[in-house]
């Protein structure tokens, strides 16, 4: 094995125990029906191995995930590595917008099968645990329609003792069909809350311009009633199949048809034109929703999020043991340079690569904390910084902490590569025996 793959699989020999609370705790308020991983928690109680070790560190890791996502902005795709030990999860913060279709898809390559557990959560406040609004039944895909603006957490664990590399992208679309055919987003002129009737009223829905006698379609299955009135015009109201919301079309040149019709997403239910209050403006269509009040349409038809491109060279860089190179370095948050630093690393500082987003590393630290650095502040820990002299009696420790057990004693004075630096030790490898972290300073 290459020097690098040692000094990968020592690091991950080293992670220690996460704290946390038990599994079901956050879950407290869920009226859903239980999902794959509460499922398969229940299975580990079952079997009796909930009060082993491994499972404890498998649900203490899924609930740490949760109380600390990492923030990201959508588009987004991260290539990352799940190792079998110890228990890994990692979790999503992102700001969802009423309207958008959040879309999940995520690869998995494992040599052996195994089963992931994705699960989406909405941050309530007030001390509230987060709750559960969606999981993926097969682990690969998830969608769900955003019901209201607010803060969502996107969780994914693997089972117990499976490693692989996955991919996730996570963006969001549409989630109504676009109501003027072969149009976009783009053709929307107004939106909601321009000032109508010099400042009187408010625009209640979007403009979109059209030529005169363009069809405009029905965005979902429903019933769709035609209808006159002064400021529409002649209007085609929608209502959708078992839901309270409603869809509003005006001055339209005519309805697709006399009386209320049971219509399907996509089909025609009316031409664009200038009837009503536009009859000194251009043909458009006037598209209104309407769920307790009016809502802005605008999130429910913008064009989908790209797909994000692959990141060149995520595989180089997956599990590797990475040391700063640049001077305070902060380690944020997020993976936009501008999300908060959690702290701030010293060069020489050892992580290790646990994902791949973009221009941005996610690593994990000696003491288990996560997040992004630049890929320019780093990197492969693949050769030493110097050589170091150890004195007999030196204890090299599992991991960089005075209370750390200790992997071995320097018998005899010996020299040492030094890998990198944490929290007051040193990582090092002679040239026999496993390397551990030694102190830079008496203890």
């Amino acid at each position: 094995m290459s020097s690098r793959g040692v000094l990968a699989l020592s690091w991950l020999c080293l992670a220690g125990v996460l704290a946390g609370c038990s599994g079901g705790r956050l879950l407290s308020r869920l009226t859903i029906a239980p999902s794959p991983h509460e499922q398969y928690a229940s299975s580990l109680r079952e079997a009796a191995l909930a009060d082993t070790a491994l499972a404890r560190d498998w649900l203490r890791t899924a609930d740490e995930a949760l109380q600390r996502p990492l923030t990201i902005a959508l588009p987004l795709r991260e290539s990352g590595y799940f190792p079998a030990d110890p228990p890994t999860a990692t979790a999503y913060q992102v700001e969802l917008t009423r309207g958008r279709r959040l879309s999940v898809e995520i690869t998995f390559d494992s040599v052996e099968i195994t089963r992931l557990f994705v699960d989406l959560f909405e941050l309530r406040g007030g001390g509230e645990p987060p709750e559960r609004v969606a999981s993926a039944p097969d682990g690969r895909s998830l969608t769900y329609d955003v019901p209201r603006d607010g803060t969502y957490v996107l969780r994914v664990q693997p089972e117990l003792l499976r490693s692989g590399r996955y991919t996730i992208v996570q963006r969001t679309l549409a989630s109504l069909l676009f109501p003027v055919s072969g149009l976009t987003a783009g053709a929307v002129q107004s939106e909601v809350g321009a000032a109508r009737d010099a400042g009187r009223r408010e625009h209640e829905g979007i403009d979109i311009f059209a030529p005169r006698n363009t069809p405009v379609i029905a965005v979902v299955q429903g019933t769709a009633q035609p209808g006159v009135n002064g400021l529409g015009g002649n209007v085609v109201w929608l209502r959708g199949r078992g839901a309270r919301r409603s869809f509003y079309y005006a001055h339209l040149t005519r309805a697709a048809f006399e009386t209320t019709t049971t219509v399907a997403a996509g089909e025609v239910v009316g031409y664009v034109g200038n009837t009503g209050n536009a009859r000194s403006t251009a043909p458009h269509l006037h598209f209104g929703i309407y769920d307790g009040g009016a809502i802005d349409p605008l999130p429910f038809l913008r064009a989908d999020d790209p797909v994000p491109a692959a990141p060149p060279g995520a595989g180089d860089w997956l599990s590797e043991m990475v040391r700063v190179t640049a001077a305070r370095t902060p380690l944020r948050a997020g993976t936009s340079r501008a999300a908060p630093a959690e702290t701030q690393l010293e060069r020489a500082s050892l992580a290790r690569v646990a994902g791949v987003a973009g221009s941005q590393l996610r690593v994990v630290l000696p003491d288990r904390s996560t997040g992004y650095l630049d890929r320019t502040a780093v990197a492969v820990a693949a050769t030493a910084l110097r050589r170091q002299r150890l004195a007999p009696g030196a204890s090299l420790r599992e991991q960089p902490f005075a209370d750390a057990p200790a992997i071995r004693t320097i018998e005899e004075a010996t020299t040492a590569d030094v890998i990198g630096a944490f929290n007051g030790f040193e990582f090092v490898r002679t040239s026999s025996g496993p390397p551990g972290w030694i102190a830079t300073t008496p203890q």
